[in-house]
């Protein structure tokens, strides 16, 4: 236990904070690509030398956050503390044994020195347009080995004090489509470590070393304190649910995610022993991934404000057994892990919190990011492009709150890239975006409406890798609420051909096809026909639900 006093560690702790979100606003500024200038697909965190996460950035992801100790531990297995110099920086986007989520998201790892000795880690992790392999973006199906994904880095030094190792460098920059965002995200991430670096440098010389040292284990404890007294608020009890996604893309039969979770005192188990086996498809995770699952989503049922560090994390225990889904063994595939399987463990989560707190979770949003990669040659430049980006849902409803419309939920946290955007950077025209009717689930409360976008091409042979579910196991309601629409995905030709696509899919586009992408609502809460008639009336006048549906199902 620390002696800092309350304010003091209040203080400490928002001014770490302040920092892990500032060096991520300068990598947001710094990027190349509209993936995290526009959309925010990135996250930074700070951690002690000894690889404890102290602080994050609230713009980050959860996913990336959530794995971050372990991106951490493989840095620093391979690359002691002791070792790291000013300016150096390592980048490794390894799954295996333990790292980022899948191979485009590149983290990098600095260490903050003061007067010669370690003070800080700064980590980033940003996902980059394409890292190579079968298909742009790196994120394909139709592959059933991590070696097919695309290039695998190992936590490697690449800038030495300062200086890009062009060597290392030139070998990834060959293995990649997309070469000038590469290089100039990869410096971004520099850059937000730098600015990390300069503001910690100001911290200590404000406040002392030995009083910046000193809040950190406190922080940490303070968190555990918090979290403890979370769970211990929630009654004890076993709390079981189980999910299926469609397919693995590969073998089309239902993917089981089975939990088992137990609270005991001020301590909770998440057991996700009954899950599938791994499967052939890039579905597979690794159990860094389920950690980071459960550590959102308890965080979101106690309390969203609780502090995010690795103290908070010390009374969660998760369990997977390995050759399961999510604790796949090398060298399975699992480029859509991060799209898909994590986000339906946290909807696990929740239906098995549901248990414990009901009135503190949703029910099922649309259970995906909705992936969608684009590549090909730019006929305007004769240059590679990929466009990658993750298109929100619908999300569940609360017991006294409707489900917000097309908006990204849980382990994503990211933006739309503007309709401008993509029309001025990639050999796209976006013909249509906007919300789809009746796709809620209804209830008392109803689940939010998905969207639906279609693009034209204007490439003339262009490559398109989606990765969606939930259109067999569409998003749960609950206490008699309605399962929402589902995912669909279609290619009209020039002709007016129409074909519909699998959920997950790499298919090929010619010059003028429009690509369909439309998204799964959220799962309602309650009867439906105890909605209140003025929000059914609101809903039918702003185009949301239809008057046939009105009366059918909202009676």
């Amino acid at each position: 236990m620390s002696d800092i006093d309350p304010i003091t560690l209040e203080i400490m702790r928002n001014r770490w904070r302040g920092i892990a979100d500032e060096g991520c606003a300068a990598m947001v500024r710094t990027a190349y690509s509209p993936n995290i200038k526009d959309r925010f697909d990135c996250s930074l965190a700070i951690a002690m030398p000894d690889g404890q996460v102290l602080a994050q950035a609230e713009t980050g992801t959860p996913l990336h956050l959530g794995v971050m100790p372990a991106v951490l531990g493989s840095v620093l297995a391979r690359f002691p503390v002791e070792r790291m110099r000013p300016g150096d920086a390592i980048i490794t986007n390894l799954p295996y044994p333990e790292g980022p989520g899948h191979l485009p998201d590149l983290s990098m790892v600095s260490v903050v020195h003061h007067d010669g000795a370690p003070v800080a880690l700064v980590a980033t992790t940003a996902h980059h347009v394409d890292l190579g392999g079968f298909a742009p973006g790196s994120m394909p199906f139709g592959v059933t080995e991590i070696y097919q994904e695309g290039l695998q880095v190992p936590p490697t030094l690449i800038i030495r004090e300062g200086v890009m190792d062009e060597a290392i460098f030139g070998l990834i920059h060959q293995n990649v489509r997309t070469g000038s965002e590469l290089h100039g995200d990869l410096m971004a991430q520099y850059a937000a470590a730098c600015t990390a670096e300069q503001r910690i440098a100001e911290l200590i010389a404000r406040q002392g070393i030995e009083s910046a040292r000193r809040s950190m284990p406190a922080i940490l404890d303070h968190a555990e304190r918090c979290m403890r007294a979370g769970i211990d608020a929630l009654p004890d009890g076993t709390y079981s649910f189980e999910d299926f996604m469609d397919d693995d893309g590969v073998v089309d039969e239902p993917v089981r995610i089975a939990l088992t979770l137990t609270i005991r005192g001020d301590e909770l188990i998440a057991d996700f022993a009954g899950t599938n086996d791994q499967v052939l498809g890039p579905l597979n995770a690794r159990v860094t991934a389920a950690r980071a699952c459960v550590y959102y989503a308890t965080k979101a049922v106690i309390d969203p404000d609780l502090p995010t560090c690795a103290g908070a994390y010390r009374p969660i225990r998760v369990t997977a057994p390995e050759g399961c889904l999510l604790h796949a063994r090398f060298p399975a595939a699992i480029g859509n892990a991060n799209i898909l399987t994590d986000q339906r463990v946290v909807d696990v989560l929740l239906g098995a919190f549901h248990q414990a707190a009901p009135e503190r979770v949703c029910a099922a949003c649309s259970g995906e990011m909705n992936l969608i990669n684009v590549g090909g040659i730019d006929p305007r430049t004769g240059d590679y492009y990929n466009y990658v980006e993750t298109y929100g849902g619908g999300q569940g409803a609360f017991h006294d709150a409707d489900g917000q419309d097309g908006i990204h939920t849980h382990l994503t946290n990211t933006r739309n890239t503007p309709v401008e955007v993509i029309e001025q950077t990639y050999p796209l025209r976006v013909v249509r975006y906007a919300l789809i009717p009746d796709s809620d689930g209804a209830g008392r409360q109803r689940g939010g409406c998905g969207i639906v976008r279609e693009l034209v091409c204007l490439g003339e042979r262009t490559t398109a890798s989606l990765g969606a579910d939930r259109r067999k196991f569409t998003p749960w309601g609950v206490d008699g609420g309605a399962r929402a629409r589902g995912a669909h995905c279609t290619v009209m030709a020039p002709d007016g051909t129409v074909r519909e696509l699998p959920t997950k899919v790499v298919t090929t586009l010619g010059e003028g096809d429009h690509l369909r992408i439309e998204t799964p609502g959220g799962g309602g809460w309650g009867d439906p026909k105890s909605r209140d008639r003025e929000a059914v009336e609101r809903d039918v006048a702003e185009g949301l639900v239809s008057r046939e549906r009105a009366d059918s199902v909202y009676g």
